[in-house]
């Protein structure tokens, strides 16, 4: 499969690079091609670099990445998206730790937004078939070798209004390692927004790091 990731930041990255080392086409973009390059060739040799529009025009699959920024103010042609399956990885900012808090409070606060960033990436790049997944977890999980993953059966949670586009990416998470949990149409990424939020909490606000995670269990009736 041909993916593009849209930022090489820790998520594209760590995902990129998996991606690639499974065996996917994979282009790297990046706005500075001398760092998009360089996470490239930490992959296979099927791994590429280039810019945001190159990343957009290559992927069948897109990774979109940039937590603050759309695709019409990001590329060139906002509907070379059309069509393709664009998975949305962000979470809001932390206010107190990535943005000020207008409030002034102190310690860290969480607003995920409604609608979701989902679902503003989906009105956003008209035709584009936009998944929510993989924001619940830190770059360093991802990281982690399928059997580690398998082994602790770490959810990603799944939401699209294509039911197609989201068993596409239920398969990329669970090539990983990852187990893929479908929470239904794309407004139920208002949910899976606040369970990130949650997670980063954990990890940041209790101190229990990068590793911490969430999995989704049935426990077994009595």
């Amino acid at each position: 499969m041909k993916i593009g990731i849209i930022g090489a930041g820790n998520m594209g990255r760590a995902l990129g690079l998996r991606w690639a080392r499974g065996g996917h086409e994979v282009l790297f973009g990046s706005r500075d091609l001398t760092k998009a390059k360089a996470v490239a060739a930490n992959g296979s040799g099927s791994a590429e670099a280039g810019d945001f529009d190159a990343a957009a025009a290559f992927g069948d699959v897109i990774l979109y990445t940039i937590r603050d920024h759309f695709p019409s103010s990001m590329l060139k042609d906002q509907r070379a998206l059309s069509g393709k399956i664009v998975i949305d990885c962000n979470n809001s900012p932390i206010l107190g730790l990535d943005t000020p808090d207008p409030d002034n409070r102190p310690g860290l606060h969480f607003t995920p937004p409604i609608p979701s960033l989902a679902e503003r990436l989906a009105a956003d790049a008209p035709g584009a078939r936009v998944v929510k997944a993989f924001n619940t977890m830190a770059s360093q999980v991802i990281e982690l070798d399928h059997d580690e993953l398998a082994r602790r059966r770490v959810s990603v949670f799944l939401c699209s209004d294509d039911a197609q586009a989201k068993s596409v990416v239920k398969g990329l998470a669970e090539e990983l390692g990852f187990i893929g949990v479908d929470c239904g149409e794309l407004e139920r990424a208002r949910f899976v927004e606040s369970v990130g939020d949650f997670i980063r909490f954990q990890i940041i606000g209790m101190g229990l790091g990068p590793f911490a995670t969430i999995s989704v269990n049935v426990a077994p009736q009595p």
